[in-house]
């Protein structure tokens, strides 16, 4: 029996290794064990460890590390509070593999104290990258170099996981496991999801606002909500509104929101929603504003417009449903009316295609787990020289 541990810290990130842990949970030969972290355990984040618990899946251990901080210092010394607490861990509680997603602090942590225990580390989602300067991107490759297995969403993910100097027999092209919710989720009526977010909206058109501040001009997060806050409220849609993830700027972000909130009786605020209603609010959107990946990853399969604000995601591997704007009002205004408004653009997004899989991710991941051998060859990492260097 294969021992596999799955790191998560935060409810964005979990949503999307759920039906990846439900896989491995399916599949004979392999145990799931899931380690919780960060944001999880914040009552700031309404306890999202409720949902893992919830979801019924063995949770190994529990490491608080999130810092009430909103600079540029609270992750870094909560890195250092996972890093300690996975140490702790494994050498009492010793996986066969660790499996890791993304590129926030916590594949980082967990990658390192993996690669200190001569774990195998899997690593979701390796490959992607966006040009928008933000930390997530030198994180995430960094944790593909300590990365022993790669589950990549892409094949242009796949192919700069090579020009890394990964070897080829590494990488797996599976597809995101974001989809593979969207076709597990039973769907709701209109009528059921706005009881359900607790809205007597009656039908009425509605977008999902879903903005997260950016390590590279946090001390702007405010002004950022501001402005698109601003355009929602004169636009006289609906607005069901998320709370940012931990990075420094959140605090400027659900201030925003909450005035928003207090002013505008369209406006609803959530901290934490349920898996099945999050995704059949997403289902019924006209729209999905912000710079959230939802936007870039899941949106497409759902035929669901993005508006992507800012730099964040800039120059990431998308379909044709996302719309690019700055921060200027008329330019989130104009992009506003296209998605929610253009018959043309909304019949183009309906048959849009993406990059990103089938929805059947978390199979192919539990699939390729049992049958890899741990052995020296997983464990001796080789680089390969590209061609042009040989």
């Amino acid at each position: 029996m294969k021992k596999i541990h799955i790191l998560t810290g935060i409810r964005s990130e979990y949503d999307i290794l759920a039906p990846v842990i439900g896989a491995i949970s399916d599949t004979p030969g392999l145990e799931p064990g899931v380690i919780v972290t960060g944001a999880h355990l914040s009552a700031r984040h309404a306890y999202s460890v409720r949902q893992i618990e919830a979801d019924g899946f063995p949770i190994v251990a529990r490491i608080d590390s999130l810092l009430a901080s909103d600079g540029l210092t609270g992750r870094v010394k909560g890195a250092a509070l996972q890093l300690a607490g996975l140490t702790d861990l494994f050498a009492v509680n010793r996986p066969d593999m660790l499996v890791v997603m993304g590129d926030r602090e916590e594949p980082m942590t967990g990658a390192l104290a993996a690669s200190y225990h001569h774990i195998p580390i899997v690593h979701i989602g390796g490959g992607d990258h966006a040009e928008d300067g933000n930390v997530d991107n030198p994180i995430r490759h960094a944790v593909s170099k300590l990365a022993h297995l790669h589950m990549a969403t892409t094949e242009l993910s796949g192919q700069r996981l090579r020009a890394l100097g990964e070897e080829d027999w590494r990488i797996n092209v599976v597809g995101a496991s974001g989809l593979d919710r969207l076709l597990a989720v039973p769907q709701m009526s209109r009528s059921e999801l706005d009881t359900a977010l607790g809205v007597d909206w009656n039908g009425a058109p509605y977008v999902v606002l879903l903005y997260h501040p950016t390590i590279t001009d946090y001390a702007g997060a405010a002004a950022h909500i501001a402005a698109v806050t601003s355009i929602l409220e004169a636009s006289g849609l609906r607005v069901a509104a998320m709370a940012p993830n931990t990075d420094p700027g959140a605090d400027g972000v659900v201030a925003g929101l909450q005035a928003f909130a207090a002013r505008c009786d369209r406006v609803k605020l959530f901290t934490f929603l349920e898996r099945k209603v999050f995704v059949n609010m997403m289902r019924h959107a006209r729209a999905l504003v912000g710079n959230s990946s939802s936007g870039i990853i899941e949106a497409p399969s759902l035929g669901l417009p993005a508006i992507n604000i800012g730099q964040r995601q800039r120059g990431r591997e998308h379909a044709q449903n996302v719309i690019f704007t700055g921060y200027g009002e008329d330019e989130i205004a104009t992009a506003l009316r296209l998605a929610t408004e253009d018959p043309a653009f909304r019949a183009k997004v309906a048959e849009a295609s993406t990059p990103y899989g089938d929805g059947r991710t978390g199979a192919r991941i539990a699939g390729l787990l049992a049958e890899t051998p741990i052995d020296a060859r997983l464990l001796h990492k080789r680089f390969v020289m590209g061609k042009d260097d040989a």
